[in-house]
């Protein structure tokens, strides 16, 4: 039993160099898609606080226009924009 137990831990073991560099290239593998996906979740956590900034101060502002009662100015045709104008 001693010539087959040699034989299993020194050719067929579990911690082969191959399979340490095969582990190790695994550990990496999935650090840096771990590291991509937080940046990611990051970047898109950073556009939703920059949309609603955005949108808040859009919704504070049209509030203060109406508060001042200011109403939007219509275009007010001249002489030239005239429909005899255009049609002649």
């Amino acid at each position: 039993m001693a010539d087959h137990t040699r034989r299993f831990t020194r050719h067929h073991g579990f911690l082969t160099l191959w399979a340490l560099f095969f582990l190790a290239s695994v550990s990496l593998l999935l650090s840096v898609v771990g590291v991509g996906l937080a940046a990611r979740r990051e970047t898109t956590n950073q556009l939703v606080r920059d949309y609603q900034q955005s949108t808040q101060k859009i919704v504070h502002q049209t509030r203060q226009l109406v508060k001042k009662g200011a109403t939007p100015r219509r275009h007010q045709p001249t002489k030239a924009d005239s429909p005899q104008r255009l049609l002649e």
